[in-house]
């Protein structure tokens, strides 16, 4: 792979901080053309998992992406959270947020990334100055079943649904819990202090190149959508699990001595 891929953090930064000129948040159709081999039929750069000539360095070197995945499932599981994968086709940002909001999130997602895109049909306004290529093309492309999402998609999903979003980069984190909230990208398309919020995951060395996953609390058994849970709740059950453990008193030396006078039972076979 030639180069790092940017991460979402610095991609969401730069967005805001270049207002007067929008940034490229999808890589262009005529660009990922351009630079893919004629077999390779990948996500588009930047948000959405790498395509072109990155997409077939990733395919040919993907040595250590089992490695890395690993990793990023014992991080969030040290945080009291699992991820559930979802299929890298084209749809990993579509089939993870239906998972998060469908009772069948496996076929949900189809039906989902069709309301995304008439959504953002419907404000043009809001999301035609991130794109370099013509609005309409792009609408067309993005209905196709194996294009694949990045952020301007995120965003729309988020407002099209009323809910927020929580992007964790468990690869940005350094292997360390307490670094997951920093790390991650939190997407507040709702004024709403209770809103719902979807939990996802993006990996950048994924076997499929860039990837989106679902992310599911502990005790979610991930039948299902996930249950509800502002952002709020989430920060605080993310405190929570890392807040350091009491330990248990050990017992005085009369309690010890008492247990050691104490029969043992006997065992019979």
């Amino acid at each position: 792979m030639a180069g790092a891929p940017p991460s979402l953090d610095a991609l969401f930064k730069s967005k805001a901080k270049k207002k007067a000129k929008p940034v490229n948040l999808n890589a262009s159709a005529a660009a990922d053309k351009a630079a893919a081999p004629a077999v390779a039929t990948g996500p588009t750069s930047f948000l959405r998992p790498m395509g072109g000539a990155a997409f077939a360095a990733s395919a040919a070197s993907d040595e250590g992406w089992e490695r890395a995945m690993k990793k990023d499932e014992d991080l969030l599981k040290s945080c009291g959270l699992w991820i559930k994968e979802v299929v890298g086709d084209g749809a990993c940002l579509f089939r993870a947020f239906a998972d998060q909001l469908s009772p069948d999130g496996d076929k949900a997602h189809v039906d989902m990334r069709e309301r995304c895109v008439d959504f953002m049909e419907a404000h043009r306004a809001d999301f035609e100055p991130f794109l370099e290529e013509d609005f309409a093309g792009y609408c067309s492309r993005m209905r196709q079943s194996a294009t694949w999402g990045g952020h301007v998609e995120v965003q729309a999903l988020a407002r099209m649904t009323g809910v927020n979003a929580v992007i964790y980069q468990p690869s940005e984190a350094s292997g360390r819990p307490d670094n997951l909230m920093k790390t991650a990208v939190e997407i507040t398309a709702s004024d709403s202090d209770d809103a719902r919020c979807v939990q996802l995951s993006f990996h950048p060395n994924h076997h499929a190149g860039q990837h989106y996953n679902s992310v599911r609390c502990r005790e979610d058994e991930g039948e299902g959508p996930a249950p509800v849970a502002s952002l709020e709740e989430l920060r605080r059950r993310l405190d929570d699990a890392l807040r350091p453990k009491e330990k248990e008193p050990e017992p005085s030396e009369a309690e010890a001595s008492s247990d050691s006078t104490k029969p043992k039972s006997k065992v019979f076979f």
